[in-house]
């Protein structure tokens, strides 16, 4: 009787062990009342998911911490409108990107940035050159004009060289997560940023137009007419300073996608009589591996100037396109 008994009793406190190991296993998957022992909120497995993704990342989430930021991009403007004054002559700008990529002869663009805590600094720049000629003929009927002539036929010629640095200096502050490759999904950042935009550009511009005159078959020689041939030529090369505000926002969409806004002004008419630059850009950022992302957006720029002491000024405004790379270091 007695080894029955044994068996049997070992029998029910292992049945026993087997149900309150399965119990366990399904209530930790629940957050409970202590008191009332009543189930409060169920965690969805995609929560679970997504709070196991974030927590390979919680050694970079530390608010009291230092973390670096450094972008590289390049712009790819699909349109670049506005006009160069040089000593009274203008010229007109009216590229396609085919055309700033024939003409460019220069590029750099980037942005880093350091924070500690909610607070830090950011420093970007955008660097390019160019070379560009321009060649042109018109013809014109002169049978209308009092005298007529046979025809009139007008060459034009520019050739302009440009450089431009764009250096942004400010001082940053933080509201809402931290930036990250990963984020929780919903969370959101916003930052705000004040300093300077340091702005050195370098123009000069050649312009020369003749006329050929044809009359009675015969074309007149530059003697004849002298004031038919005109040139001019100048050139801007300045560097100011403007007062910069702007301000960035992140939302994470899920842990990998970021969706994300920048917008920035300076100038304000303070440094000329024209005096103002501005950028909008929003776009996605996708991460990839541990520490980087692939970012694309559509980015607008712009820049007017023109000097008090001068009737100099240029305007240059680009939208397209923008490709980039980020990484974050903790």
């Amino acid at each position: 009787m007695m080894p029955s008994r044994r068996l049997i009793a070992l029998i029910a406190i292992s049945t026993f062990s087997m149900l309150s190991s399965e119990a366990f296993a399904e209530q930790s998957l629940y957050e409970r009342n202590p008191e009332q022992g009543q189930v409060l909120v169920s965690i969805e497995p995609d929560q679970l998911e997504d709070d196991e993704v974030v927590e390979e990342n919680e050694d970079v989430l530390e608010e009291d911490d230092w973390r670096v930021y450094l972008d590289l991009y390049g712009f790819l403007p699909l349109s670049t409108t506005g006009d160069i004054t040089i000593n009274g002559n203008t010229a007109p700008i009216d590229s396609s990107l085919a055309d700033v990529l024939a003409t460019v002869t220069g590029l750099f663009t980037g942005r880093a940035s350091v924070e500690y805590g909610r607070l830090g600094f950011m420093a970007g720049i955008i660097y390019g050159t160019s070379s560009e000629d321009q060649s042109g003929t018109n013809s014109f009927d002169g049978e209308e004009l009092n005298p007529p002539i046979d025809g009139l036929k007008l060459n034009s010629k520019s050739t302009t060289d440009f450089n431009q640095s764009v250096v942004d200096l400010a001082l940053r502050y933080r509201l809402g997560a931290i930036e990250q490759p990963v984020m929780k999904t919903g969370d959101s950042t916003f930052i705000g940023f004040v300093g300077a935009r340091v702005i050195d550009a370098g123009m000069d511009m050649d312009m020369s137009l003749s006329a050929d005159v044809k009359v009675n078959g015969r074309t007149l020689t530059k003697k004849e007419i002298p004031e038919l041939e005109k040139s001019a030529s100048g050139s801007i090369d300045r560097t100011w300073a403007q007062p910069l505000l702007g301000m960035q926002v992140t939302y994470a969409m899920s842990p990998e996608w970021q969706a994300f806004m920048r917008l920035d002004a300076g100038g304000f008419g303070l440094s000329g009589k024209k005096d103002l630059s501005g950028t909008a850009q929003a776009g996605l950022a996708y991460t990839v591996g541990n520490s980087a992302q692939l970012t694309l957006s559509w980015k607008y720029f712009g820049l007017e100037y023109a000097g008090y002491d001068s009737d100099n000024s240029y305007s240059n405004y680009q939208n397209g396109a923008n490709l980039g790379l980020r990484w974050f270091f903790p």
